[in-house]
């Protein structure tokens, strides 16, 4: 649908109705990933905020939700198919994060991997949805 006029033009794909770091205690999305695995998806659109140590506190609640999510049977109980699963939880984004979330998640990827669970980091447009 076009924008009327005067107004900007709104963006209508996939990942931009996804609650991202302003809804912590939401899963973006779950999915099974191409390669069989159990894909959850922390999806952020649009610019990372200035205040960088806000976004880490952010990342790091809404990371521990995906990993009590994944670890403590709340996801194959929701969804069985995806027990025995390899999981990957993959932080999905517009624009690069700053350098000091990369770092965080790079570290926290390290820990995650003793329980069996690994972090990625992909660019929303480098992503195909499908249904």
């Amino acid at each position: 649908m076009a924008p009327r006029r005067g107004e900007a033009p709104r963006d209508l794909s996939y990942a931009a109705f996804m609650p991202g770091l302003d809804a912590p205690d939401e899963i973006d999305v779950i999915a099974e990933d191409v390669d069989g695995s159990a894909l959850l998806s922390i999806v952020q659109t649009g610019p990372w905020a200035r205040d960088v140590a806000r976004e880490r506190k952010r990342l790091k609640r809404k990371l521990g939700l995906y990993l009590r999510y994944a670890l403590e049977g709340q996801m194959v109980a929701t969804y069985p198919s995806l027990e025995g699963r390899p999981v990957v939880i993959a932080l999905m984004y517009d624009e690069q994060p700053p350098q000091a979330l990369l770092d965080y998640w790079r570290r926290r990827g390290e820990t995650a991997a003793r329980d069996g669970v690994t972090l990625k980091t992909q660019a929303l447009g480098e992503t195909v949805w499908r249904a």
